[in-house]
């Protein structure tokens, strides 16, 4: 069976967009996490931190992710990450990361001599600017501990 491709017009799209809830889209939660990824693409190992505005969901085993941003001492702040993660994935690097607290992040970042609070920052900017509202911040993942337990145990680490 095939289906007819359905072309868009302006008032579909219009009409579409008037039965978004927004108030409900507004009390959705996210929070931010970060990611420490460990690459020997270059010869040498290169850490980096990835720092990933996530929606939380009690629904969903694990959050939905929804905006990325990559530091490495070599290049810096990488504003458009999750581009970038995608683009490695494609060829079957995934690189060794695993959740760290944010006290971990910072540490970090700081020794590559970056600021965690600029990227942060750029996150709820850019989440803003593009929604029209602020998000709803978690001070922390309320899954982050599990969720970090379980990624240890994948990587052979045992937990006492």
């Amino acid at each position: 069976m095939t289906e007819k491709l359905k072309l868009w017009t302006k008032e579909d799209v219009d009409r579409l967009l008037q039965n978004i809830d927004y108030e409900a889209a507004k009390k959705d939660t996210h929070t931010l996490n970060y990611y420490r990824d460990e690459n020997d693409e270059y010869d040498e190992l290169e850490v980096a931190v990835f720092v990933v505005l996530e929606w939380v969901r009690d629904d969903h085993e694990h959050n939905i992710k929804s905006s990325t941003i990559r530091g490495t001492q070599r290049m810096g702040w990488f504003w458009d990450a999750l581009n970038a993660r995608k683009r490695r994935e494609e060829y079957g690097d995934v690189g060794d990361h695993y959740l760290i607290s944010e006290d971990e992040a910072r540490e970090t970042v700081k020794a590559m001599g970056l600021d965690l609070d600029d990227a942060k920052r750029h996150l709820i900017d850019s989440f803003t600017k593009a929604n029209g509202y602020a998000p709803v911040m978690l001070p922390v993942d309320p899954k982050w501990e599990t969720r970090r337990n379980d990624a240890l145990k994948r990587r052979g680490h045992i937990l006492n």
